[in-house]
């Protein structure tokens, strides 16, 4: 029951305040949403379904078909003070003005926390093309910036002992929300999840000595993430166990979201073995030099037969809040200096 109102409580902060900004923000809108603006003219024609239908193809690591983004669409007439707030806008202007396509990504126009894009083009029957060119550019911006405000959210609400625990026995450093609860942990484990009488939201953290490169290929990531997993994470159910689904391809992505060094994402499924639980997981694998060690950092989402969009990028905000404690150490100190 406290793990109920904890998360009703988090829903309403995030959906009166949106964002996660829990204070000094009037961002409008709720999360996942986003909010595009056209020319009155081109307002419910088939130029503008053709926008949010790119905009909107299924999101990639979830294991139902689920948009990126719930859109509204309005005219230029009804962008009004009501609607300048929103947390993510996407502007077009179609104008012969332009002599070529004009895009641009803005922080903060209206208000704190707020990310825009302007696509400006001179002709109608060119916008679809200039979005196809800047698609992933412009969904990445968005999206980042949900998760971001997440992480900003959470850091408003720490759990300050499950933290701790983490630091003082894997040495690494998140930014553990109120309502996680820490189920398992040593020197090389650790398993958080909040539950709730409907869905399931966990952090597996796990790190390993580091021997070579190879430990970084995708197929050596998983195997070691179900042995894993199998050891600690039980199912419901006598002899069940969580590990990865191979049915469902499982996406791979080099880049750097943990401390800008270089990490593995890995975006699939779970399921629980000798059992009928499954859903998404999104999990991070990195190098942190000052302790010799591979670590990887796990989210999950268990929401049977509904929308797991958002409970994911909260997950996702979890995991690129890590920080190696020495850099965070010396962070601490330089700002006492």
């Amino acid at each position: 029951m406290k793990h109920f109102l904890f998360i009703f409580s988090v829903f309403i902060l995030f959906s009166c305040n949106p964002g996660g900004h829990f204070s000094g923000s009037n961002l409008g809108g709720k999360a996942g949403e986003l909010l595009i603006v056209i020319n009155n003219e081109y307002t419910n024609t088939e130029l503008s379904a053709n926008v949010s239908s790119l905009l909107n193809q299924y999101e990639v690591g979830l294991i139902q078909s689920e948009p990126p983004f719930n859109i509204l669409t309005i005219s230029r007439n009804h962008f009004n003070s009501v609607f300048r707030p929103h947390r993510n806008i996407l502007f077009i202007d179609v104008d012969p003005k332009y002599k070529k396509p004009s895009v641009q990504f803005h922080k903060d126009m209206w208000t704190k926390g707020q990310v825009y894009v302007g696509i400006g083009v001179s002709r109608a029957d060119t916008l679809i093309s200039v979005l196809e060119d800047y698609h992933s550019s412009i969904l990445e911006y968005f999206i980042k910036a949900e998760v971001n405000r997440y992480q900003i959210g959470y850091q408003s609400i720490p759990n300050r002992k499950a933290t701790m625990e983490i630091e003082n026995d894997l040495q690494i450093h998140l930014n553990i929300p109120k309502g996680f609860k820490l189920n398992r942990i040593d020197s090389s484990f650790a398993w958080l999840s909040l539950e709730s009488p409907e869905h399931s939201q966990g952090i597996v953290i796990y790190k390993r000595a580091y021997e070579d490169t190879l430990q970084l290929e995708k197929w050596a990531i998983l195997k070691y993430r179900d042995s894993l997993l199998k050891q600690n994470i039980p199912g419901p159910t006598e002899g069940s166990f969580m590990t990865t689904e191979y049915i469902l391809p499982i996406q791979h992505k080099v880049g750097r979201f943990i401390q800008n060094s270089y990490t593995i994402e890995l975006r699939g499924k779970w399921r629980v073995e000798n059992d009928f639980m499954a859903g998404p997981f999104i999990s991070y694998t990195f190098v942190d030099t000052a302790q010799h060690a591979f670590f990887t950092i796990d989210g999950y989402v268990y929401y049977p037969n509904k929308n797991k969009r958002n409970y994911m990028r909260q997950v996702e905000a979890i995991c690129r809040s890590t920080r190696f404690i020495t850099d965070r150490t010396k962070q601490t100190e330089d700002e006492k200096n």
